[in-house]
């Protein structure tokens, strides 16, 4: 018996694949093929006839690895709009979408905003909010979209181009005064708020009498921790707040 005949008899080659590591779970890619197989019927097995479908599922499982779980809800309901089954470009096509950098960044500042005063926010991607935390909200607030045109577009194709997208993190609950009460800020807050504009009146009587909130503002980009009296009154000044 040679070497080929006892290979292709082995009790090994019978056993089925161990189901690949960094793909999505078995029973998703199963469930996906099923609803295109329902829904396109004999288009679906003519677009897969002759092909390993084992294989098939288990590279879509791999490559489909790097979505999130709301891209791939968004992919699979995008399908009912289809009258042909998707190739896996396609379908990766569905679930992310090309972003179009001038329409993102808009949506930046508009949720960025919401999620800046502690409102509900929606994003269309993950990619678009963690561009958004990199430019920072008080520069894309302060600048227009021709300024900061080449440093959006770099942030964002970087995340685009990352193999996983880090899910959006859950919004810190902002605390809100109780009805007909004010907030007394501390004496600390309002020292170090005089002591700021004290080292801007250069600034002022040159007509920029907003550079003490500017200096704020850059050296919290920084790592520095202000209180959030501090960062309102900063951001009100700016027009980065209503």
């Amino acid at each position: 018996m040679n070497e080929q005949t006892i290979l292709s008899t082995s009790p090994l080659d019978e056993q089925p694949l161990a189901w690949p590591e960094n793909a999505i779970p078995e029973r998703w890619i199963i469930a996906l093929f099923n609803k295109m197989k329902f829904s396109y019927g004999v288009k679906f097995a003519d677009q897969w006839r002759g092909i390993d479908t084992e294989g098939i599922k288990r590279h879509w499982a791999q490559k489909l690895f790097v979505l999130t779980t709301a891209e791939l809800t968004r992919g699979v309901e995008r399908l009912d709009s289809r009258a042909w089954p998707p190739t896996l470009p396609e379908f990766l096509a569905l679930c992310r979408p090309p972003i179009e950098p001038s329409v993102a960044f808009h949506e930046a500042l508009e949720q960025g905003a919401l999620r800046t005063r502690g409102e509900p926010n929606v994003w269309s991607s993950p990619a678009v909010f963690w561009a958004w935390r990199k430019l920072g909200a008080y520069e894309c607030a302060r600048s227009t979209y021709a300024v900061l045109r080449p440093r959006w577009e770099a942030a964002l194709a970087a995340e685009l181009e990352r193999d996983e997208i880090e899910p959006i993190p859950a919004q810190d609950p902002v605390a809100l005064p109780a009805p007909g009460t004010s907030v007394t800020p501390s004496r600390k807050a309002q020292q170090m708020i005089g002591a700021f504009k004290l080292k801007s009146l250069g600034d002022a009587a040159h007509g920029d009498g907003k550079r003490w909130a500017g200096r704020i503002m850059e050296r919290k980009k920084a790592g520095a921790i202000f209180s959030i009296f501090v960062i309102e009154c900063a951001e009100r000044t700016l027009g980065v707040r209503a």
